[in-house]
């Protein structure tokens, strides 16, 4: 697995990145975070409308059709919330339904997801999942990951869906639009995903700077760069950023490595917060990342 850090013995490219310059993640959610059985399609979803029509909406399997159909036809950025106003469902049972059977269709792609997330928010990161989904959808993602309800999911700041912005990932307006929602700089966030186009080379055309793009193959190697940083999971992505963090601090007159670990560990040193990286550090590369 390719990691990002100083120059090794051998010659292998590495990345210069400074992950020190990354406030904020924009995390896809499709075979990043969660994983389709095979054959399983990622808008599954109307497949469970089409039998809860007819099971909890006593409704003809035609009639449902129809209706599903039709706001296809008249809501061109749909919400799952549409289809399920159109087929007259309890919503609450309607996603309880869902939920229940879609487990055996999805799955986390890895069990150190929710830790790892946990461990960034508590070192100031900011989150946001970055989906063509619409964000009710996301949401029901989220909910078969652990990671949130359908009411709501704290680990993130937004979801950014396409029927939120109007536009899809593989679009540079999506990502124009995310930045303008979240209020950053394009330099202050970077990408994790597994689409090298969705979520490299089209985010990287509007100026966002670095991505993690995530394949859990042990088999899998690649390059890593100035702008992309290949990881095996989550928790390489804390390697990089949170003890990057940590080590940029750490070079600011009077403070140790000691002092500077109470960062993100629930212990605070009154001096030091991550909020203040910038005029604490010396401004020199501290790579985290070496094989």
């Amino acid at each position: 697995m390719g990691r990002a850090g100083p120059p090794q013995a051998g010659g292998a490219l590495v990345s210069s990145f400074d992950y020190g310059t990354i406030r904020a993640l924009l995390i896809d959610i499709d075979d990043t975070v969660v994983h389709f059985q095979p054959g399983v399609k990622t808008d599954n979803l109307f497949n469970m409308l089409e039998s809860a029509g007819v099971e909890l909406g006593n409704l003809t399997q035609e009639e449902t059709l129809r209706r599903i159909a039709q706001v296809k036809a008249e809501i061109p950025w749909w919400h799952w919330s549409d289809f399920i106003v159109a087929l007259e469902l309890n919503a609450k049972e309607f996603w309880h339904y869902a939920l229940e059977r879609e487990h055996r269709n999805m799955q986390t792609t890895g069990p150190e997801i929710k830790a790892a997330l946990e461990h960034l928010r508590e070192a100031g990161f900011r989150l946001y999942v970055t989906s063509n989904n619409p964000s009710s959808g996301i949401l029901y993602k989220l909910s078969i990951a652990g990671l949130a309800t359908i009411q709501g999911a704290p680990l993130f700041d937004q979801l950014l869906g396409a029927t939120e912005l109007h536009a899809m990932k593989w679009e540079p307006l999506y990502w124009k639009k995310v930045l303008a929602h979240i209020g950053l700089n394009a330099k202050e966030v970077a990408v994790v995903g597994d689409n090298p186009r969705d979520d490299l080379e089209v985010p990287q055309s509007i100026g966002i700077s670095h991505t993690f793009l995530i394949n859990r193959n042990s088999d899998f190697a690649g390059i890593d760069s100035s702008t992309v940083t290949h990881v095996d999971s989550f928790d390489r992505i804390v390697d990089c950023l949170v003890d990057s963090k940590i080590q940029t601090v750490s070079c600011a007159p009077g403070k140790s490595i000691a002092a500077l670990s109470t960062i993100g560990s629930g212990r605070s040193d009154p001096d030091v917060s991550l909020a203040h990286v910038d005029q604490l550090a010396c401004g020199r590369f501290h790579p985290t990342c070496a094989s």
